[in-house]
């Protein structure tokens, strides 16, 4: 888990009461800020989905800049070396070895549905949403999924709600990180 982290900022000075800070820029400042602000070229860069991922650090003074770019990892590749970056691909861990999260980090809220189906076991259903949906909200994409592929015919909503009998768990971002985090000395094995 990562240790809390208070900032008292003072101009352009940082008091940290961690072992670390992180500082998360728009990716559009993040070159000048890692020039600015940490005096160092070195920027780690790795994918990730919808974009790409930029790290940088200066140990000494125990700071870490972090971005998110909607960017492919070569577009984004380009822009940091543009701006007199040396780029490597990768990303900082922090000090107990997690990848270090932005502040501004996507919100995605996982929606799952399980359904009554023509089946002996029920159906599972899961979707991805940009921001918190309500129980019909997911309920009518799973619908409209199923009208558009052909899985359920002309019934309205309203009587497929009734003959699924469906339960409707969300996610927030912060649920799924909790999930990780009770996760994180879990022992992995290795793939076949």
């Amino acid at each position: 888990m990562v240790p809390p982290i208070y900032v008292l900022l003072l101009g352009d000075h940082a008091k940290v009461g961690s072992k670390y800070m992180t500082l998360n820029v728009p990716f559009h400042q993040f070159a000048k800020t890692l020039h600015r602000v940490l005096g160092v070229k070195d920027a780690y860069i790795t994918p990730e989905p919808g974009g790409t991922f930029v790290s940088a650090a200066n140990v000494e003074k125990d700071l870490l800049l972090v971005s998110r770019s909607e960017l492919t990892l070569s577009a984004a590749r380009a822009k940091l070396e543009n701006s007199q970056c040396v780029v490597y691909e990768g990303s900082w861990l922090s000090a107990e070895g997690n990848t270090i999260k932005s502040l501004d980090q996507a919100t995605s809220y996982i929606a799952a549905v399980a359904y009554k189906s023509g089946e002996a076991t029920p159906g599972v259903w899961v979707d991805a949403f940009a921001s918190l949906p309500t129980q019909i909200q997911v309920l009518r994409a799973l619908y409209e999924e199923f009208r558009a592929t052909g899985e359920v015919s002309a019934v309205s909503f309203e009587e497929f709600v009734r003959l699924s009998d469906p339960n409707v768990v969300i996610l927030s971002p912060n649920d799924v990180l909790s999930f990780l985090e009770k996760k994180e000395n879990c022992i992995q094995l290795p793939a076949d």
